[in-house]
């Protein structure tokens, strides 16, 4: 009677170990599922603030600044930065901190916004990187989101057997600013990437899905 207790009791005792076990497994996938959730959220509400008038404003008039009157590239002082680059810069840092703190995927970020990031990047780096001035400790987290996204551009590149550093010459970041041109007079969010990826003479870049957020503002 007494051995017949004492295997009713270990076998509770498991039975109870294994529930507790399969609870702590389905509370770590709704747990999971749920941050997901959120981060896709998060992305769409970052790419709703991405397209709206303001931060479209802002990127025009960065593009005004950068370029002469030929569409050249002007020289960049990083004493004396163009005052747009700040309001550009502020909104990818704040995605930055997003992915740092996890409310953000890096994957997500990189295929919704790097090809966008990435030029004004590639154009700023000396206020971004120079830890000489006052700004670079600033953009500490949009510098390590960029270096992430790098990472994975330059997978997917070799995958493609592309040449990762001709991606963001002078030419494709004024290609860049001249389209923010165009856009600020009748703006098609989803046109760029094709026509960026239709010349022949330069690296295609990676294919950019905008799949909210799109509907132009009344």
């Amino acid at each position: 009677m007494i051995q017949n207790w004492t295997e009713a009791e270990a076998i509770a005792t498991a039975l109870l170990v294994l529930t507790s076990m399969a609870g702590i497994i389905y509370a770590g996938v709704q747990l999971r599922h749920e941050r997901q959730y959120r981060a896709v959220s998060n992305l769409e509400k970052q790419l709703a603030f991405f397209h709206s008038s303001k931060f479209r404003e802002a990127r025009r008039r960065l593009a005004v600044e950068r370029l002469n009157e030929r569409g050249d590239l002007l020289a960049l002082s990083a004493d004396d930065p163009p005052t747009a680059a700040f309001e550009v810069l502020d909104f990818y840092e704040h995605l930055g901190l997003l992915v740092k703190k996890s409310h953000l995927e890096l994957y997500d970020v990189w295929h919704t916004f790097y090809e966008w990031i990435q030029p004004v990047y590639a154009d700023l780096r000396s206020i971004l990187e120079d830890k000489s001035n006052s700004w670079s400790d600033h953009y500490s987290d949009l510098r390590r989101m960029m270096h992430g996204m790098d990472r994975i551009q330059q997978q997917r590149m070799r995958r493609r057997e592309g040449d990762h550093g001709r991606l963001w010459s002078d030419a494709r970041i004024c290609e860049h600013y001249q389209y923010e041109l165009e856009a600020a007079e009748g703006y098609v969010p989803a046109r760029r990437s094709h026509r960026l990826s239709r010349r022949r003479d330069q690296t295609p870049i990676a294919d950019l899905t905008l799949e909210s957020a799109q509907k132009q503002e009344n």
